[in-house]
């Protein structure tokens, strides 16, 4: 990273700065990516946590599979506000105050699952998760894009999210032992995802503001002091810099109806409408197919236990799905990692609908999850380098929202689609939702990895 001094201005006049993109990773880094593969963890245990007690409230409550479907759906739309919320409020009061509101919401409607009355409040608290739980992911898939150095972002990102999401597999094993262990085992499980509170505590001390989101207030002594934390033995002047380059630090201001309205322009009409299918068609096929797998094979004949100890197997390949993405989302401009991926998961996929042996399935349906959980996080990362910093999580929490609430529809058509059609459709459909993100993106997107977020920008 070139840092302006006065020695230099003349010869920089025309210079362009990257700030963090071109920053060596170091001990801030590091602290920063610790809080958010905990907030991963703890938001994807609680997010997969009902898939493994939904079997268990069939008999608790005497729940219908429509009924474990309008769950899913209303704990999706709740995401669908989150998205919305969360990238509108970190645009308007920051990164790190929106993260935190949204780590204490969650971790707090988490415990409250576990002390539901009845079915009709648990129905409320999980739509409140939801919320809590989206509105915090959004939020930090752009914490990172905003951070971390342009060329190896793709593959922290990864990193964090597949350390997260460890945390899968380990509630797949505690609900496996404690779900079935007496009748309000599945309540002991949601007690789980409230220790979200020492992220909140960690966060308090080590997360600073992002730099860039501070720049666009026209903050720049505080982003400069953020900067310096990052690039300890450079000195960094972001006043002297918005002299030099006053189009690209200049504060700039977005509300929720100009961020739409700039998304949908001419400018990023095709790529908003790319990650639009991409994110839909990822987000719905990943979800019907997880969030459904143990209640399936429940009711396609297996007995509870069964289905439950398949389905923790399966959830082991979540967390090596995001380490092998490491390694690959860097390459080929995230795109081609996406092609790739999404061709293998809708072939397998497909596939998967015609089998009845049950270590048949858990061998196919652990290589899916490594390769649908590898096509998530290259996703998040494309999907947060997408648009200009002022209205980034704005965008980005819109496009994302789109997924979800497609996602809170499909949870009621599943019923539907298996009753009516039967299993082997059910998942054949999902298959070809990752062929249309195959084409989709193979034919119009964008190449972004290793970029400088002004280079995409511009």
């Amino acid at each position: 990273m070139a840092v302006v001094t006065e020695s230099n201005l003349e010869a920089n006049t025309s210079s362009k700065k990257h700030y963090l993109d071109d920053a060596r990773m170091c001990l801030e880094h590091y602290k920063f990516l610790i809080i958010l593969a905990l907030a991963y963890a703890f938001d994807q245990m609680d997010l997969f946590t009902f898939s493994f007690v939904a079997p268990a409230l069939t008999k608790h409550w005497g729940a219908s599979m429509e009924w474990i479907g309008i769950v899913n759906s209303c704990t999706f739309v709740g995401m669908l506000f989150g998205c919305w919320f969360g990238g509108w409020l970190s645009d308007v009061i920051g990164r790190r105050k929106a993260f935190l509101f949204s780590v204490f919401f969650f971790s707090t409607f988490s415990i409250l699952n576990g002390v539901a009355p009845s079915p009709a409040i648990f129905l409320v608290f999980r739509t409140l998760t939801g919320f809590g739980i989206l509105s915090m992911v959004v939020v930090a898939m752009v914490y990172i894009t905003e951070i971390l150095p342009s060329a190896s972002r793709g593959k922290w990102q990864a990193i964090s999210l597949a350390t997260g999401l460890l945390s899968v597999p380990l509630i797949g094993q505690i609900a496996e032992k404690i779900v079935p262990s007496s009748p309000n085992g599945w309540r002991y499980i949601f007690f789980i995802g409230g220790t979200g509170f020492i992220i909140f505590i960690l966060a308090l001390t080590w997360l600073k503001e992002s730099p860039r989101w501070l720049i666009t207030k026209g903050r720049y002594s505080e982003a400069e002091k953020v900067i310096q934390r990052f690039l300890p033995n450079e000195k960094v002047d972001i006043n002297l810099e918005a002299s030099i380059n006053p189009a690209n630090t200049a504060p700039k201001e977005a509300g929720t109806r100009e961020a739409l309205k700039e998304i949908f322009s001419k400018k990023y009409a095709r790529k908003t409408s790319v990650l639009i299918i991409m994110v839909c068609c990822i987000t719905v096929g990943y979800f019907m197919f997880f969030g459904w797998m143990p209640t399936l094979l429940n009711d396609y004949g297996f007995s509870l236990d069964d289905a439950l100890w398949m389905s923790a197997l399966v959830s082991f390949g979540s967390p090596i799905g995001n380490y092998l993405a490491a390694a690959f989302t860097d390459k080929g401009g995230r795109k081609i990692p996406i092609v790739i991926y999404s061709l293998l998961v809708g072939v397998l996929t497909i596939v998967f609908g015609t089998l009845k042996i049950p270590m048949v399935i858990v061998g196919i349906g652990f290589f899916i999850r490594v390769l649908m959980d590898g096509v998530f996080v290259v996703m998040w990362s494309y999907l947060a380098e997408a648009y200009p910093t002022h209205i980034r999580n704005s965008g980005t929490g819109f496009i994302y929202s789109t997924g979800r609430l497609l996602t809170a529809v499909a949870m009621v058509v599943v019923p539907m689609i298996y009753k009516g059609f039967g299993y082997a459709v059910l998942f054949g459909i999902i298959g070809v939702m990752f062929l249309i993100v195959a084409v989709t993106t193979g034919l119009w997107g964008e190449k972004t990895a290793g970029r400088s977020l002004d280079e995409i920008e511009a």
